[in-house]
């Protein structure tokens, strides 16, 4: 059994933690569509997917003068169909477009400042409300479902050696979580219910994992993850909606982005 379960870490610390990723999407959409009944269908899946893809291999093909295999941008797309939610297909393709110019627009070192998904996400909630919204998901009675996804999830966020992340955020927003209950009077199931919700997963080991865009220390990726839960919660406070996706652009601008410009700049 030991050498069994040494064997199975060699793997998964071999394979490209993104194929870790895609699995872990993929099984969110197969779910959704089969046992869960989320709101996106399939044409929203395929169309964010194809868009993304699209524009990754024309820019890529004019920025840098070569082809590449899309495997970062099938993600991005299918990680967007998930978390959108509109009654129209082309929120989806605009939110995937915006996800990919935006990486290779606002970039340091070579690497993308901001999260693109997150951004993308972010102007098309603030924006375009009345065509784009992300519902909290839920897993329903499906909790075998959610279990093996969960797994999934820990297995990919652990590949990309971003699990220290998950789980300080997950903690972090239990505790003000349990704040907000105590000291606002926020209903106890009303304050611990997002973290049954399939939003929150995917939020926790889709959208804050991203090793390019998270710091390369774990405390700072520790304190990073802590200060999003902590503007979270202080904007769950005064009822704004989105607050996860807000949190960590805001935490990213007002900290990521100057931490990493005072890192390249000691380098």
């Amino acid at each position: 059994m030991e050498l069994l379960e040494q064997a199975l870490m060699m793997w998964i610390y071999r394979i490209d933690p993104r194929y870790l990723v895609l699995l872990f999407l993929c099984s969110f959409a197969v779910a959704g569509q089969v046992f869960l009944g989320f709101f996106q269908k399939w044409d929203a899946i395929l169309a964010a997917v194809i868009a993304a893809v699209a524009v990754e291999l024309v820019v890529n093909r004019i920025v840098n003068k070569k082809w590449i295999y899309p495997l970062s941008s099938v993600i991005t797309g299918l990680g967007i169909s998930l978390l959108l939610s509109s009654h129209q297909v082309w929120p989806y393709v605009v939110t995937s477009i915006l996800a990919i110019s935006i990486k290779y627009m606002i970039r340091l070192q070579g690497k993308h400042l901001f999260n693109p998904n997150n951004v993308a996400m972010v102007v098309m909630l603030f924006f375009l409300p009345q065509y784009a919204v992300s519902t909290p998901k839920q897993w329903t009675n499906s909790y075998e479902i959610m279990v093996f996804i969960l797994i999934l999830g820990i297995i990919a966020a652990h590949a990309a050696k971003r699990l220290d992340t998950v789980m300080a955020f997950i903690i972090s927003f239990s505790v003000f979580a349990y704040v907000r209950h105590i000291g606002f009077g926020e209903p106890i199931l009303f304050a611990f219910g997002p973290l049954l919700g399939a939003s929150f997963q995917l939020f926790c080991f889709f959208m804050i994992t991203d090793p390019k865009t998270t710091p390369p220390t774990r405390m700072a990726r520790v304190i990073f993850a802590s200060l999003i839960a902590l503007t979270d919660a202080m904007m769950r406070i005064h009822e704004i909606t989105n607050s996860t996706f807000y949190a960590a652009f805001v935490v990213t601008l007002l900290i990521g982005v100057p931490y990493r410009l005072l890192r390249h700049r000691a380098q």
